[in-house]
């Protein structure tokens, strides 16, 4: 237990220590992980590790000023810069996040060539034209300030400032290393995917920050995923004072971080927790009367393809929707539910569309009237014979339905409570729960 004044001994495992090493040699590294996991301690840890060409942007960066400082030249001053971080990283008392970055004087300390980058970097990036006026107009001994689209940069949202900030901390050739905590920090998502874009291109990176080795994020977007090398995805975790690193590997990996960015629910996309895939409209009865009481918090689609033949055309509608399957974080998240008599071959044909095998249910008996929960058939038609299907009719006992007014019936009697037939549970049900958490 520490004391209140107390820092606590945070440290890495000792398997992140080849994980820290491959991120110090990658040209982007994407650092995702739950508040307090350690995203910030590692940012931290990794600039005071690699020493004076690292520099450290944390969540702190908001800058708001009306006129432009005048340039000092200081042969020194990025060992300031070092010193003032090491003062904050150091803090015995308090973790502190303010970045030892000042936009009216990093502004101010750009050469020529690289405040014209900037300028055009902005307008790429936000379509706001940047000048640099004097505040008495034909008096070059007047003092500057930043005109955005003809008004002072200190009337602009926090959002331009903060993308500003850190363009021109980028632009800075003193550091060929830059760790970034938050990104996305005050920025539309729209402006974010732009501005993420921008920072992957290759194109960009040799024109406008040819001195940039290393660029690491620690981000809550999706957006600044490297979706183009998954390996530069890390996941952060900590348990007590530990804290692990752990490189994605697989698509699903990636695609199961991607879904953690989004809440571990779809539905901040406004789309389904899940899609599922029937065959018939009794089917789809059933199953989204049961998805409904059984998970009423989540969004689960039922889609019936009325028969077996069209659900490869409603599956490719899918992926046209969410392009790559295989890479998409649905893949886990699609069933398609299959009667045991189908089209020869229709399974193998699923997978190969990107659909995993054990999301393809198969019945092992021809009807879902098979696998209605027992005790509602048993209050149906009563106790007794098996069940038997003969086209549209289902009978027992001597008392029969056809295979639509079964399904009202069956829908009509149950609740939250209704124990499913075990087939159904095991082969299906399960499943779907697992995924939906």
């Amino acid at each position: 237990m520490y004391k209140y004044d107390q820092k606590p001994g945070t440290r890495f495992s000792d398997e992140s220590n080849a994980t820290l090493q491959k991120i110090r040699d990658s040209e982007y590294s994407v650092l995702v992980g739950r508040n307090n996991c350690g995203k910030s301690y590692l940012l931290k840890s990794l600039t005071q590790q690699w020493g004076q060409n690292a520099s450290y942007l944390g969540p702190a960066r908001y800058q708001n000023f009306n006129l432009l400082g005048y340039y000092t030249p200081n042969r020194n001053r990025r060992d300031e810069k070092w010193r003032q971080f090491m003062n904050q990283w150091q803090q015995q008392q308090q973790n502190i996040d303010n970045s030892p970055v000042n936009l009216q004087q990093a502004i101010a300390e750009l050469a020529d060539e690289q405040r014209d980058k900037l300028t055009e970097v902005i307008y790429d990036l936000l379509g706001v034209t940047l000048e640099f006026r004097y505040t008495v107009e034909n008096n070059s001994m007047s003092q500057k300030y930043i005109s955005c689209d003809g008004h002072n940069i200190s009337y602009t949202s926090s959002g331009f400032r903060l993308i500003t900030t850190l363009v021109t901390s980028l632009l800075d050739t003193d550091y060929d290393t830059f760790l970034i905590d938050e990104p996305e920090l005050g920025i539309s998502p729209e402006a974010q995917g732009v501005l993420a874009d921008f920072l992957f291109d290759r194109n960009h990176r040799v024109k406008y920050f040819p001195h940039i080795k290393t660029l690491v994020f620690a981000t809550h977007s999706t957006i600044f995923l490297d979706k183009s090398h998954i390996s530069n995805n890390y996941t952060v975790s900590k348990h007590g004072d530990e804290i692990a690193i752990s490189p994605v590997q697989t698509q699903s990996d990636f695609n199961s971080i991607h879904f953690f960015l989004l809440g571990n629910r779809f539905e901040t996309l406004y789309l389904p927790s899940s899609i599922i895939l029937v065959e018939g409209k009794c089917d789809h009865k059933f199953v989204e009367r049961v998805t409904s009481l059984r998970h009423s918090n989540s969004q689960i689609s039922v889609i019936a393809a009325n028969s077996d033949n069209r659900i490869k055309e409603v599956l490719s509608v899918a992926k046209g929707l969410l392009s790559d399957l295989q890479k998409s974080p649905y893949r886990d998240r699609i069933f398609i539910i299959l009667d045991s008599v189908h089209q020869s071959g229709l399974p193998n044909q699923l997978e190969s569309m990107g659909i995993l095998r054990e999301n393809i249910v198969i019945w092992p008996r021809n009807g879902i009237e098979y696998y209605y929960p027992p005790s509602l058939i048993d209050k149906i038609y009563g106790l007794g014979d098996e069940m038997i299907i003969d086209g549209d009719i289902v009978s027992r006992n001597g008392v029969s339905y056809n295979k639509n007014e079964l399904a009202e019936k069956v829908i009509s009697m149950m609740n939250t409570e209704t124990v499913m037939h075990p087939d159904f549970q095991t082969l299906f049900l399960s499943k779907l729960e697992v995924k939906l958490g």
